[in-house]
């Protein structure tokens, strides 16, 4: 597994209310039934990149949710249309956290919201 993830953030449904995520990581991994979860190593960069060929227009977005877990140094920065951000070298007992992505979708200026995990690959 690389330090280097790369998450593809698409739409699965424009037509649920609200629209729904699926993700697919460069590992290999991607959701299935609804379950947003990506796992990634210590210490790895994470960069979600929108899938504007999905009915994504943009990300506007992504940040830690205030749970007791952290493995996320800091809420991911904007880099361009991406966002990038770092998984903890020494994550400690933590092994998952809940984030979430906010987005907007073609031809509608409301910002929606979807909550996927992060985890620990053991």
């Amino acid at each position: 597994m690389s330090k280097a993830v790369i998450i593809t953030v698409s739409l699965k449904d424009s037509q649920s209310n609200p629209p729904k995520l699926k993700l697919k990581d460069s590992e290999g991994g991607s959701s299935q039934n609804g379950d947003l979860n990506t796992e990634v190593q210590a210490g790895a960069t994470v960069t979600w990149v929108p899938d504007i060929s999905s009915g994504i227009a943009a990300l506007k977005g992504v940040t830690k949710k205030q749970d007791e877990c952290d493995l996320l140094k800091n809420d991911p920065k904007a880099d361009g249309a991406n966002y990038v951000g770092h998984v903890k070298d020494d994550p400690g007992k933590c092994k998952q956290e809940n984030y979430r992505i906010e987005f907007t979708i073609d031809g509608d200026p409301e910002i929606y919201k979807d909550d996927p995990k992060l985890s620990i690959k053991t």
